[in-house]
């Protein structure tokens, strides 16, 4: 079992929210055969057809690690991800080059900047984006304002 990795407190608060995840999605793609290659139980799956809320379900099958808890930078998130796969990067070359089940293999980095921060910046680690990029993982960068998630998932109009 993989040791979660310390992280360093800071007073200064940077971001409300940080998650990284390592995601492997494909219309018919099995989570099951994934982790049967890999050997690796997933943080988050899901067969196409389940259902996904109360009211959809799952359009496509997916696979998924988390990179730890929100207060986590995300270097440190990257950094236990790649732990993880590290072991089997072979098998998850292969499988995200060869099966064609896998549609994307992506790794997203989201975080939400504080309210009332009018700009915000995050340098990402060259030698990390690289070990996921080498494998095939694309990046994929979501930013979320938080006064706006407030307004679409509560119904508040922003005026």
């Amino acid at each position: 079992m993989a040791t979660k990795p310390k992280t360093k407190k800071k007073n200064n608060k940077t971001h409300e929210w940080r998650r990284v995840f390592l995601s492997l999605t494909g219309k018919n793609l099995d989570p099951e055969k994934v982790t049967e290659v890999l050997g690796i139980l997933p943080d988050d799956r899901a067969k196409r057809g389940e259902p996904f809320s109360k009211i959809s379900k799952c359009i496509q099958g997916s696979w998924a690690l988390e990179g730890g808890p929100s207060n986590w930078l995300i270097e440190t998130q990257m950094k236990y991800i790649l732990k993880r796969i590290r072991p089997v990067k072979n098998q998850l070359k292969k499988l995200i080059k060869e099966n064609k089940t896998v549609r994307y293999a992506y790794l997203t980095i989201a975080f939400a900047p504080p309210e009332g921060i009018p700009n915000a910046c995050y340098c990402f680690n060259s030698k990390l984006i690289n070990e996921f990029t080498l494998l095939g993982i694309d990046i994929a960068l979501s930013i979320h304002i938080i006064k706006e998630w407030e307004r679409v998932f509560n119904g508040k109009n922003s005026k």
